[in-house]
């Protein structure tokens, strides 16, 4: 064998193992984007079980939401600061569910729900009113959209004590 064909040989043996490299990083490269995805989704879900948690059991969470409904001018001071850190947990991490979105971390498909359910939160007044004076506190991306929700339709209301209503009246 002459040593043009040993070095005919390499080349191709190298173009082969180049070839099977590249289509190994492109499984791997995918098989991370699915990982970064699942945990990008687990970790929206975990924030917002979590906010969820708190307004289920505290005591004097509920009654503090249902008094915000009529607007904050009915809030002692010391509900309106308390109102407005609820709120700030609260939206803080919708807004984060909208950056990971506009990232490219999650789809559409798996927020719509998350968005629903802070959107419909804005059927309060004192939501509203909360939101006017605090969206100087969050991003651009997430003030700019929530005022688009805002000016076209929101979604029906989901949650008692925040836009829904008294669960009590209803009964």
């Amino acid at each position: 064998m002459t040593s043009d064909a040993v070095v005919a040989i390499s080349q191709i043996v190298g173009t082969v193992l180049i070839g099977i490299t590249l289509v190994y990083l492109a499984v791997q490269v995918r098989q991370n984007t699915t990982a970064l995805k699942s945990s990008a989704f687990l970790a929206i879900s975990g924030s917002m079980v979590s906010t969820m948690e708190v307004w289920a059991t505290h005591p004097d969470v509920a009654p503090l939401l249902l008094r915000a409904e009529g607007g904050l001018d009915g809030l002692s001071p010391d509900d309106r600061v308390r109102f407005g850190f609820l709120m700030m947990m609260a939206f803080r991490r919708a807004e984060s569910i909208i950056v990971q979105r506009h990232l490219g971390l999650i789809g559409p498909s798996l927020t719509e729900g998350f968005e629903r359910s802070a959107l419909s939160v804005l059927h309060s007044k004192g939501a509203r009113q909360w939101w006017g004076a605090s969206k100087v506190a969050f991003s651009g991306l997430f003030s700019t959209w929530i005022d688009e929700k805002l000016a076209s339709n929101l979604p029906q209301p989901i949650h008692a004590g925040l836009g829904l209503g008294n669960p009590k009246e209803k009964i």
